[in-house]
């Protein structure tokens, strides 16, 4: 329990800073899966600044224009977990659909997790395995990542890389580090990623900025594989 509220005062931190650009950031985890982007998202808050100081608005890049800003309806997803936050799918999260997401050396399997509904999950089982989520909308009220994984077959060294492909205040597409996640073999909920860059979108002329989730596996044995699927954003306006 006490992991969990540090990890939601963390959160309530990138929420603040999100809004009122003032607060700097320190991120942590208590098993050392969410990278600190404290630096990160303090640079963020300087050249936002800079930029309302001027009276100018983020540059609207190719990742906007792609933008899909439609969310499933939000729910308590992970609330048998001690997460009482309401999440709501991504676009095209439950995999039903998987046009529009970019996958390298990965595949549509019908194992699916045995929490939520839906039909298929993503199985990356080579080293270069990797997975993007289709480009959406995200603002002050999405701070944070959560989704169902399981490792099948490993030795626990394995770890899933997670990054934001964001849009930077110049227009241009960046990469950002936000987790290395370990789990078992078991279905199971990673833990609660903040991803920082939602706090771009306060120097947005449409309230918003657009990001996709990049996947991508490390140091898998032979015969090891990820799976994941479920992937939802936790709207900060749950909690109110």
């Amino acid at each position: 329990m006490c992991g969990l509220l540090r990890r939601l005062v963390l959160i309530s931190a990138i929420s603040s800073l999100a809004v009122l650009a003032t607060t700097t950031v320190a991120l942590a985890d208590d098993d050392a899966q969410v990278v600190d982007i404290s630096h990160q998202v303090a640079d963020m808050q300087k050249k936002l600044r800079e930029l309302q100081a001027k009276g100018q608005t983020a540059k609207a890049g190719k990742l906007a224009e792609a933008a899909d800003c439609s969310f499933g309806d939000s729910g308590q997803v992970f609330l048998p977990w001690g997460d009482p936050a309401n999440y709501s799918l991504v676009p095209q999260g439950d995999l039903s659909d998987t046009s529009a997401w970019s996958l390298k050396n990965a595949s549509v399997s019908p194992d699916h997790d045995p929490f939520t509904s839906g039909t298929n999950s993503l199985l990356l089982a080579k080293g270069d395995s990797e997975a993007v989520t289709p480009v959406m909308c995200v603002n002050a009220n999405h701070p944070t990542l959560r989704l169902f994984l399981a490792d099948q077959g490993g030795n626990g060294k394995a770890t899933l890389q997670v990054k934001v492909i964001y849009e930077g205040l110049d227009g241009h597409a960046h990469q950002l580090s936000v987790a290395n996640l370990k789990v078992n073999e078991q279905w199971q909920p990673s833990v609660v990623i903040p991803i920082g860059v939602n706090l771009l979108a306060a120097a947005s002329a449409n309230g918003w900025t657009p990001v996709a989730f990049d996947f991508k596996v490390h140091g898998l044995q032979k015969g090891e594989a990820f799976s994941l699927d479920g992937v939802y954003v936790d709207p900060w306006a749950s909690r109110n």
